[in-house]
């Protein structure tokens, strides 16, 4: 599906806890759980077959479920698997991917950001865009994620190192969707942990399309472990602090009046202890740190890294004791109202 080099190395090397403002500390030395989240899930096919795969295997209603399609498929938006999703109290959480998965990312025939600028893809957009509608309640689109990766062909990276044609781009396909009457969309800006290359024009403060445009703030990011393909021979292995923390202290100084999503995370087997790993991101969820991060999508596959909680019984067990976190109990249907109220809030962090 897509391919992104974690530059994780940076984020490892800042040690950031970001706590509520007023009381914080307090509740952190209790290890109360300060704030409600919500838990999102992606397995690979049908959202439907997924809503119902997770809550065997898991015991819990998961909040959304995620998954992905690309321009070049051509497919309609499934409108009567996302209103089936909502009348389970799941909200529908779509990655729409601007490619074709058929080309490398600067093949001639790849589908580039001048192009969407240009118009090309309008009466696509606009098709899609008639669908979103047609499901009469709200729906998550994650657009061009990870863009300050150099995996994908809408990176800044493989665009002329121009973080203005990415602006341009989700403007102009925000603008076209909401043309179309979806005003139930609501967009979710979406950045990879780590630069790729780490350069400044490829810092994702430079390519944030502004509160207009924006209602959640994404972060994707991995905990690869040892010898991941892209580095074979390097240990990886971070904590979630350290995979998260400096690219959440990005999001909240770029975006302080949006909520924070993880899009896609998930941590590997190779190299360490995968359940002490969940048990320890556990821990520091439920100590009240990272306020604003409300929705949590887990990458539940064996893929490139056993990214799945069935990896281990251990991994297992420990997944399973957190999603039934009291804390982690946030329903579908209001997460569907939290974009609103920060937008309302003059004091993001108090809610």
């Amino acid at each position: 599906m897509r391919r992104r080099a974690m530059l994780g190395a940076a984020a490892a090397a800042v040690a950031v806890v970001v706590t509520e403002a007023g009381g914080a500390d307090a509740a952190v030395a209790a290890g109360r759980e300060t704030t409600t989240r919500y838990t999102g899930v992606f397995r690979e096919g049908d959202p439907t077959t997924t809503a119902a795969d997770v809550t065997a295997a898991y015991g819990i209603t998961p909040a959304s479920v995620m998954w992905f399609d690309s321009w070049a498929s051509g497919r309609p938006f499934p409108v009567q698997q996302a209103r089936e999703l909502w009348r389970r109290g799941i909200m529908p959480h779509y990655t729409w991917e601007p490619w074709d998965t058929t080309l490398g990312a600067n093949d001639p025939a790849q589908i580039h950001l001048a192009d969407i600028i240009g118009g090309a893809w309008d009466d696509y957009i606009r098709a899609r865009a008639r669908e979103f509608a047609a499901v009469r309640q709200p729906i998550l689109v994650r657009w061009g994620h990870e863009f300050n990766g150099n995996w994908y062909p809408w990176g800044i990276a493989n665009n002329g190192a121009d973080p203005s044609a990415y602006v341009r781009a989700y403007r102009h396909v925000h603008d076209l969707v909401e043309a179309a009457g979806a005003g139930n969309v609501q967009w979710v800006w979406a950045f990879n942990n780590g630069s790729s290359p780490a350069e400044a024009y490829n810092d994702p403060a430079g390519a944030y399309p502004g509160d207009a445009y924006v209602d959640w703030v994404g972060i994707d990011g991995y905990n690869w472990g040892f010898g991941p393909s892209w580095d074979p021979a390097t240990d990886h292995w971070t904590s979630f602090d350290a995979t998260f923390a400096a690219a959440y202290a990005t999001a909240r100084a770029v975006a302080p009046r949006r909520p924070v999503m993880l899009g896609e995370f998930a941590s590997t087997e190779d190299g360490g202890d995968k359940a002490r790993w969940l048990r320890e991101m556990d821990t520091t969820l439920r100590s009240g740190a990272y306020p604003d991060l409300k929705l949590l999508t887990y990458f539940d596959v064996i893929k490139e890294e056993p990214w799945a909680p069935t990896s281990s019984p251990a991994a297992l067990a420990a997944f399973t004791a957190w999603v039934h976190r009291r804390y982690m109990s946030g329903h579908g249907h209001d997460l569907a109202r939290v974009a609103a109220r920060y937008a309302r809030s003059r004091h993001p962090a108090a809610r």
